[in-house]
């Protein structure tokens, strides 16, 4: 098997099966994301951490169905940021936005950026699993942080009842592009044992920064040689990307699923007889004319109809 030179993510088993792992190479993206969006650098690490870990979540389910399944990070922690949203698949597509991209922080003081306190820590984390299989399972946890990896691990052990560890590693360079990303996730299966559990986590100190490894030219295979060394089972390794997946059909799906008043509202904003809307994750403009508009609440109204007749 071939090793990805952009951005990808790894699946494999240690511990003969009673370990399972993600670890992904997410630079590309993540600078992609801060392209898109033109954050703070305390909000273009934040959407590297939820970008990274929608995607090392999504890598975790079983297997692709007839339907895409798709996980969702949502967190609003009371911090300058707002929401913070990430959806991702075990496709590899992963896409994420903030509320207020331009929210910045002091500087702590030793220098590093302080993305807990752009985030926040007084909110929730929500995790929304759609297997693509029956109704989509949500999970909600109280952040305890803010930098987003502690949080992950707490939703981990306390929502799935899986004790895990997520590491994160992002660097920003001075001109304020991301340098650096990427992150692991290590979730213990039934079977591991406290003395195997505290060897692990020794391993995982050892790794050190994420970024600075990537730095040297390691990648995913290389953290788990460290984290691992007595081997693992690499089950897959795929290419990873950011793709938004927007569509003129999506966005008027979204205005007829938020109902009348809110079709009602875009024809009352004169603007030579066409609303113009933007998708908060690509930025992607969509002009609809009061025409369309109309044919809309005309088709939503038919669909109500049918509803209560059916």
């Amino acid at each position: 098997m071939t090793g990805h030179r952009g951005d990808h993510f790894i699946r494999a088993m240690g511990l003969d099966g009673r370990a399972r792992i993600v670890a992904a190479l997410t630079t590309n993206t993540a600078e992609e994301l801060r392209r898109i969006h033109d954050p703070s650098p305390q909000v273009a690490v934040a959407l590297a951490r939820m970008s990274t870990g929608a995607l090392l979540l999504a890598a975790t389910f079983e297997k692709v169905t007839s339907r895409e399944p798709v996980l969702t990070l949502e967190t609003d922690g009371g911090g300058p940021a707002g929401r913070l949203v990430a959806t991702a698949s075990p496709a590899g597509w992963v896409r994420a936005m903030a509320t207020n991209p331009l929210a910045a922080t002091p500087r702590k003081a030793d220098g590093d950026l302080d993305v807990a306190g752009v985030v926040g820590r007084g909110g929730q984390l929500v995790v929304t699993r759609d297997s693509g299989r029956g109704d989509p399972y949500r999970g909600v946890v109280d952040l305890v942080s803010g930098d987003l990896a502690k949080d992950l691990a707490v939703y981990l052990n306390e929502s799935e009842q899986s004790p895990a560890a997520v590491v994160f590693g992002v660097h920003v360079i001075p001109e304020g592009q991301i340098d650096k990303a990427g992150g692991m996730l290590i979730q213990l299966l039934p079977g591991v044992s406290d003395e195997e559990a505290e060897i692990l986590a020794d391993h995982i100190s050892e790794l050190g920064s994420l970024s600075s490894r990537i730095a040297e030219g390691e990648g995913p295979r290389e953290w788990l040689a460290t984290v691992f060394p007595d081997g693992c089972t690499i089950l897959d390794e795929l290419p990873a990307q950011f793709l938004c997946g927007c569509s003129t059909e999506k966005v008027e799906a979204a205005l007829k699923l938020l109902g009348v008043g809110e079709i009602r509202a875009a024809m009352d904003e004169d603007n030579d007889r066409r609303a113009v809307l933007t998708c908060g994750f690509c930025h992607t403009e969509y002009v609809l004319t009061h025409e369309r508009l109309r044919e809309l609440l005309t088709e939503l109204e038919a669909e109500r109809k049918s509803t209560r007749h059916g």
